[in-house]
């Protein structure tokens, strides 16, 4: 198994990186998600934690980008993310206001996208795009949560490239897809 080592650069420097990679010229899907030690990402439609650290993160990396989520994560923000372009995974044809909709992934033009495009939630969605990501970051809250909805599977899939930040009550975690990093 690979190592993770610490990152001693800051984590505003990181961020920065991460939204400049690029593969080959065209544009990958990537996922950001926060998951508890037990693999839960949410309660009643809520995430069962508060860490404003965390948060800032996710505004640094998304800022100016694109956000992919399901309908039901969309629903929980209530209105799109201020200074990001969202896009809601859905299959119904009824238009939502102030977002595109998509009723799947193939219909994201990634080869004349600039901006990166991630992948946001909830667990439908990180079940439905992780094997069309070429890179996963993870906060891994380090306790064990109540929760109805858990992240999928995703350790055969991915292998961890860098620890990005570690706090106590969590860490962030860069891993990048085994197939995409043997045609990168």
């Amino acid at each position: 198994m690979t190592r993770i080592r610490p990152s001693r650069r800051r984590l505003r420097c990181k961020a920065k990186n991460a939204n400049e990679q690029r593969t080959a010229g065209v544009n990958t899907l990537k996922a950001i998600a926060a998951m508890s030690l037990n693999r839960v990402i949410g309660k009643g439609g809520r995430i069962p934690w508060h860490l404003s650290e965390d948060f800032q993160w996710f505004k640094r990396l998304t800022i100016g980008q694109v956000i992919v989520m399901g309908r039901k994560t969309f629903e929980t923000f209530e209105r799109p993310l201020p200074h990001r372009t969202t896009i809601v995974l859905t299959r119904s044809r009824v238009p939502i206001p102030g977002v595109q909709t998509i009723s799947d992934l193939r219909q994201l033009d990634l080869a004349h996208e600039t901006r990166q495009v991630y992948i946001c939630g909830g667990a439908l969605a990180y079940a439905y795009a992780l094997p069309f990501c070429s890179d996963l970051f993870l906060t891994l809250v380090k306790q064990v949560v109540d929760g109805d909805a858990f992240f999928p599977t995703f350790e055969a899939q991915f292998e961890p490239v860098e620890e990005l930040l570690d706090r106590p009550a969590f860490k962030i975690l860069h891993f990048h897809n085994r197939k995409t990093a043997l045609t990168a």
